[in-house]
Formats: C-alpha cells, structure tokens, sequence
C-alpha cells in the first residue's frame, strides 16, 4: 500500500518510530548516502520517504555530514519532493532547516533560482494549518532572513501580520522562538520597521509580555526585540514602549541578580530610550526609578558607568532639575565618586555639572568633602585618558561660576596652587575650553575683594597681558575683563603704564574684527578716563585716530563707540577744536587751551610732549593761559595796588607753576612755553566795568568786542589791509623770536585779525559770564556765536548770533543769514 493511500496518523507514527533509532549503533557509508539522495528522485513515495529518514538521521549524527550533503545538490530534490505528501513534506522541511544550520546551505539557498521555493515556504508559513509544517517553516524562514535579499523576497507576502498571530496564539514554544527569530531578523530592514506603523496586528505589548517568559531563550528573544526596536527611536514605536512602561522594566532587570545575563542588553534598551524624546524623563517619578536612586549606593561598580548615563541625560534636561532636587537625585549622584575609575568620575562630574545650574543643588552639593574630593582628584595626573583633568576642572568651574561661596570653599582646599599651576604650566597642553575656564576663575579671584591681593602680583599680570594679545580672541576678552575689574587698584595702573599698556590696547583695537572684544577694549578705555594720567595716555597714542577708522556699522553696534569718542573730546579740549572746529556756548576754555593757526600735517599735537621734548612747532600756536590771576593787595601807606599770584583754578592744567613774587614783563622763558601775564590783566580790567558788566548782554557783548579790538587793533589804525597783514606777519615773527617758540600766549598779541580777534574774545567772555562760542571755517575765518533770550510770538526763546569783531564792532548778525554768511565765509 502506498503512503499516500496510508491513513495520516500511520505515517506520523511510523516516522516518530525512524526519529527514535539510536543514531550511534548506526554506521554509514558514502555509498549508502549517495543511493539515498538519488532515490529521492523516486516516483514510488514510500522509498523517498524511507530514503529522507536515512538521510535525516545521517544529518543529525555529525555536523560534518551536513557539508557532504550539500555537495550533492540535495537542496534542489529536497524541494521537488514538497507536494508528494504531508509526511514527505514535513521531513523535507526539517532536513532543510537543520541544513541551514550551516554557512553553505544558507549561501546556496540565496540564489535567485530558489525565489519560488522561499515564496512557496513563506506561503506555507501563513497558510498551513499542520502545526510541524508550520515550525519547520519559521524556522527556516528566520534562518535566510539575515540575507537582504531574502527578506526583500519575503516581504512580498504579508507576514507581519502572520507572524504576530503566531506570536499571541502560540503554544508550542518552537514555534514561538523562530517566530519571534524571524521577526528579529526582518526588522533589521529600516523599512520593515516603518511598515509596522500601517500593520494592523502589531502590538508591542505581545512581545513586552514575554520579557517574563518562563523560558528562558524567549525571554531573552523579547529582550532583543525590544532593543533593537528602541534603537530606531521612532515615535511611534517609544510611544508604545513609554505606555507600556519599558524603561521602568528595564530597571527591574538591572536590579535582579537572578537576570545577570540580560543585564547589558536592559542597559542598552535604556540608553535607548534615553536618546528619545518620548521615552527619555517620563519614568523620573515612577517607583522604580525611586529604587535605583537607592540602589545605586549599594550596587557592584559595574553598573556605575552605564547607570551614570540615565543621571547625565535627566540632569541635562531643564524642566526637571526641581523635580530631581525634590527628589533628592543628587545624593545618589554624589556616591558615584565612591567608585575611582576614571571613566566613571568624569561622568558624574558631567551629571553634578549640569545639576549645578539649580542655585538650591548646588549649594546642597558643594559640601567642603565634596570640594575635597575634587581637589583631589585634581592634583592626581596620572590618567592617561584624561591626564590633566579638564572634566573635574570644569565641575569645579561651574560650581565656582555659580554659587557665591563655592571660591571660599576651593580656596580653602589649597586650589590657588593648582588653578596657578594650570595658568602658568599647562595652558599649551590643555583645551582651549578648559584655559578659558582657567581665566574666568582667575578673573572672579581677581574681581573679588577679599582674594583681589592675593592674586595681584606682576607675574600674573605680566601672563595675563601676554595673553590679552594673543590670538585667541575669548581669551584676550576675559584678560580685558581681568584688567578692567582691578584697573582701581594702585599697583596694576603704575604695572599698566610700565609695560606701555595704552599702546598695547590701541594696538589690539585697531587690528580686532571680533565684535565682542572690541567692546571690551572700549569699556577698558572708558574706565580708564576716570584717571587723567590714563586717559592722555590713551589720547598720546591715537585713541581717537583708531575710533575714527570705525565705520557707521561699528557705531551702530558698539553704543559705548560712540560715547567714548565724545568723551574723549570733552576731555581734552584742544584736541575737541582741533577735530570739530566747534567749542560750543557751554564749553568753558581750560587753562592752556590751544589752537593751531594753520595747516598741520600729521597727529595731534600734544602741548605737554612738545615741552617736554623742547620741540617748537612749524605753523603758529596761539595758548590761553589762566595760571595767573590779578588780586588787590595793601601797600605800606594804605593804599591798594594790583599784583599777578599763580591760580587755584579747577581747570584741567597741562602744567602747575607756583611763584613766590609777582613776575616781571621781561621773564621770558625763552625756548620753552612763556607763561601769560598780561591775560589776566585784561580780565581784571574788564571787571572794573562794573555798569557795562552788569547791564543788558547786547551791550556788554558789544563792550567786550570793542575791548578785544583795541588790544588787537596795533599801534596804526589807519592802514590798508595788505599793510595790516605785513605789520601782523612781522610782528608774529618778533614774537616767535622773542620767545623763542612758536607757542605764543594770546594776551602777547597785539595785532590779530579772525582768529586772535575770536580766541581773545571767547577767552575773555568765559571770565565775564558772556555765554559764547568758538568756530572755525574755512580759510582761517574764525568767529563766535553768543546767545541771547528774546521775545518771538510771544514765546521766550533762544536765538544765536554772531558777533562782527572786524568791521562792525559788536555787531550782532542772526546765524543764518546772509550778513552771518556773509562775515563767517559760508556760501
């Protein structure tokens, strides 16, 4: 009788009773498999079947055997066989898979002539109702599937869907394992992880239910599952897992002893689920989380590397840092630095770092054995991975750049000799990141009244202005911000002007692109004007020439440009004229105020320098000089006299000059500036006009004009204006000669035109209290501008004239207009 015309269960039985012959007792020969292979080709199904339990038997006792029957193109007549019947089927499916237990048969099997067979299998899988049909094809399918191509095959048929039917219903564990063996393998497709989304019959809490398998191989088949699911981070996906809580059984696993060989794989479903936005702080308040706070006191040293990673993630997360601190998440931070590996202690200086940023934390974790902890591991430099320390430096930055006591506590722990010795040792061979970190601790040491001293020393500043010019422009920020914070000390202003700080900071200045260091050189500088000494120093070496290379842009962003420009006039006086031709109403002329008649080629010229130097200037200087002043004195018979004593002016004052006794028209200090002893004569004589000074302004403006005309008029009055200009150019040389010095003090003048005319005068009326200006245009024209109160449709309001000091003496002309224009060379 044939097997197909045999009942099923007599060939299920008979084939049990072959699978239970002692393979050992049984010998082979080549020959033997040779003719069983080739009776496969039999028409008569009860040889192909006796023939495939030979050959069966004869794969099953030696791995070796698996290799020859390769070699005889059996995989092809295994398939041929597929439709003779069930019982062929099934043991044509079983020898298949143990075949693919091997490299050979699994490259043999991807090759395109054997696609139907795989469809056909696929197919099987889904479809067949036989329960050995059904595992044997699972698992071949889950033993080709690492292959791309196979699985792009297989992906023809719907199998996802199958494949989690399978997964839920199954009772034979077989079954089940290659299941879910065939569904890790497809998932390694990105695709096939994206397909999930749209298949109905997906869901991931069939494969969480069997992390508690009682099996152990399925349990751990879960796991993997799951981790290489969460490693896609897709949003579907670690929706589902957060739902289903899998980060707090993720912790359980690494808590139970009894699960040690899942324990890396439940570390990596973690630092998954971390790197995922869904799934990485929902479990902060979960009980389980709670527990491994606690654990982690108590735990091996082998979870401290891995765990640390959950503690950096949530405290690098700023919505939960109250919640941590509430939680008291730091204390089991802080134990981590019970465990002495490198690795470990940089980790948990990363974790205490990013907790710092929440002022009650960090105050509650900077405790002096924690700052003593740090401050040992600091002087220890013998790590390779990290030999210099720059993580646990930056921790102690932080702390330090955060909470107010934390430079008290360091520096109580000997730290000023390890910050030093990073400052001056160790710059060129750590991260540019961890210098910075080095000059903002410098910078709040030095910033900081009680330790300000002890850190000042030339050493430190001659290190701190090497690195000012250095080409590291955040570095050259934070040394200007250094020098700024202690520029009200003594000893760094005398340091400063040793090393030529001044022309240093223009130095940088003119060449920095960087926006944010120009803007601390420039407050730098505006601190600086609140000292004179500074602040001319700053002028003698081209402050102004530098901020007038600013474009538009630069003033724009830099507010402080601009203010520091005015300033900078306002300081300096002659240096406002020399650059605005405009001393306004409210500009009272200093003590040695100078103006340069003439064309002047290159800087500014300072008058002191010139002095100092005995250098006489080319074109003709003209000095306001009010050092002294005439007082009234009693003379032995009662009466009063007049004598000139040196001034206690307020005035800014390029010179002082005390002298015992009045000195004498003839003391000329010939070669060098001569000072003035007839100006204060003449505001002395104006003083005495006592009606015309206290009577209405248009007349005591017209007075002064008067006034200055005869000290200016010279000795002939009625000569032409070519004979006018000889005898003043005649007399200007007399006087250069006579001095010495092209610097000549105004009141020696005695013939002047515009420009003497309109100096004198400005002189003069800021001594009377005749508000008054001083303007240069063009072609040496000089003139003044006062201001007078007047009654305009019915309003008080302030109009401007200029003053006529050449024809029309104290002639007022409205600004503006024609006869104005007209005197002041404006067209």
């Amino acid at each position: 009788m044939a097997d197909e015309d045999k009942p099923e269960h007599e060939i299920d039985l008979k084939y049990e009773k072959n699978k239970q012959i002692d393979l050992k007792e049984k010998s082979y020969s080549t020959r033997q498999v040779e003719t069983s292979v080739a009776l496969l080709a039999s028409p008569e199904t009860e040889v192909v079947l006796e023939a495939l339990l030979f050959i069966s038997k004869y794969a099953d006792f030696n791995r070796n055997n698996l290799l020859a029957l390769i070699k005889t193109d059996i995989i092809e007549k295994l398939f041929e066989n597929f439709h003779k019947n069930i019982c062929i089927l099934r043991v044509s499916l079983r020898l298949l898979s143990v075949m693919l237990d091997t490299e050979d048969a699994i490259c043999e099997m991807d090759q395109e002539k054997y696609d139907p067979q795989i469809v056909e299998i696929s197919q099987m899988y889904i479809d067949s109702k036989d329960q050995h049909v059904k595992q044997f094809c699972v698992e071949i399918l889950a033993k080709i599937a690492n292959s791309c191509r196979i699985t792009t095959l297989i992906f023809k048929t719907d199998l996802f869907n199958p494949i989690f039917d399978n997964m839920k219903a199954a009772k034979d564990t077989n079954i089940l394992y290659y299941t879910m063996l065939l569904f890790y393998e497809l998932i390694d497709a990105p695709a096939a992880v994206t397909m999930l989304s749209e298949c109905p019959k997906f869901d991931l809490s069939i494969i969480m239910s069997d992390l508690n398998h009682k099996e152990e191989r399925i349990s751990n088949m879960a796991l993997d599952i799951v981790e290489k699911l969460s490693r896609y981070g897709l949003t579907f996906l670690q929706e589902s897992f957060r739902k289903l809580s899998l980060v707090e059984k993720m912790f359980k696993i690494i808590m139970d002893d009894e699960k040690t060989n899942q324990h890396s794989i439940a570390i990596r479903v973690i630092h998954n689920c971390l790197n995922s936005e869904e799934t990485c702080s929902y479990f902060v308040e979960s009980l389980e989380f709670l527990e491994l706070c606690q654990w982690v006191k108590i735990c091996h040293p082998k979870f401290l590397l891995p765990i640390i990673e959950v503690f950096i993630k949530l405290t690098s997360i700023p919505e939960l840092k109250q919640t941590l601190f509430d939680l008291s998440v730091e204390e089991s931070i802080l134990y981590f630095y019970r465990f002495k590996n490198k690795s470990v202690i940089n980790k948990t200086c990363e974790a205490v770092s990013n907790m710092t940023t929440h002022k009650y934390c960090c105050e509650a974790m900077l405790t002096p054995v924690i700052a003593g902890t740090l401050i040992e591991i600091l002087e220890n430099q013998t790590d390779e991975e990290d030999p210099f320390n720059e993580v646990v430096l930056k921790t102690v930055f932080h702390f330090i750049r955060r909470y107010y006591k934390a430079m008290d506590i360091f520096l109580s722990k000997n730290f000023k000799i390890i910050l030093l010795d990073y400052f001056f040792g160790k710059v060129h061979v750590i991260k540019e990141e961890s210098f910075l970190m080095i000059l903002e601790i410098l910078y709040r040491c030095m910033a900081h009244p009680v330790y300000q001293q002890e850190f000042m020393n030339e050493q430190i500043l001659n290190e701190v202005l090497k690195w000012f010019q250095s080409n590291c422009v955040k570095a050259a920020s934070l040394c200007c911000e250094i020098m700024t914070n202690i520029l009200t000390l003594d000893d760094f202003r005398k340091f400063f002007f040793q090393k030529s700080g001044p022309q240093i900071f223009l130095n940088i200045l003119k060449s920095a692109e960087d926006i944010n260091l120009i803007t601390q050189i420039l407050y730098f500088i505006f601190a600086c004007f609140v000292y004179e000494n500074l602040a001319m120093a700053f002028l003698h070496n081209g402050l102004l020439a530098a901020l007038k290379n600013y474009n538009e842009l630069i003033f724009e962003k830099i507010p402080i440009c601009k203010r520091l420009f005015i300033m900078a006039l306002e300081f300096y006086p002659p240096i406002k004229f020399y650059e605005t031709g405009r001393m306004e109403i409210t500009d009272k002329l200093p003590n040695k105020f100078y103006l340069i008649n003439g064309q002047w080629h290159g800087s500014f010229p300072f008058l002191e320098v010139l002095e100092m130097l005995y250098v006489s200037p080319y074109p003709t200087i003209y000095l306001i000089d009010y050092s002294y002043e005439v007082v009234k004195t009693p003379n032995l018979q009662g009466f009063s006299q007049s004598s000139l004593k040196s001034s206690k002016s307020s005035s800014k004052s390029l010179s002082t000059l005390s002298v015992p006794s009045a000195p004498s028209v003839f003391n000329i200090n010939y070669g060098q500036i001569t000072r003035d002893i007839f100006l204060p004569r003449y505001i002395y004589h104006l003083k005495k006009f006592e009606q015309v000074m206290e009577g209405p302004m248009e007349k005591r403006i017209c007075f002064l004009a008067e006034y200055v005309d005869t000290l200016l008029s010279g000795p002939t009055a009625k000569l032409t204006a070519p004979q006018k200009i000889h005898e003043y150019k005649l007399h200007i040389q007399c006087l250069k000669k006579k001095l010495g010095n092209n610097i000549i003090p105004i009141g020696f003048l005695r013939l002047g035109f515009h420009c003497e005319r309109a100096l004198l005068f400005k002189a003069l009326a800021d001594k009377i209290c005749i508000p008054c200006s001083l303007v240069k245009g063009s072609l040496r024209i000089y003139w003044n501008e006062v201001a007078l109160f007047e009654n305009v449709d019915n309003e008080t309001r302030i109009r401007f004239y200029v003053v006529d000091l050449m024809h029309d003496l104290g002639n007022l002309m409205l600004v503006g207009s024609r006869e104005a224009n007209k005197y002041c060379n404006i067209n």
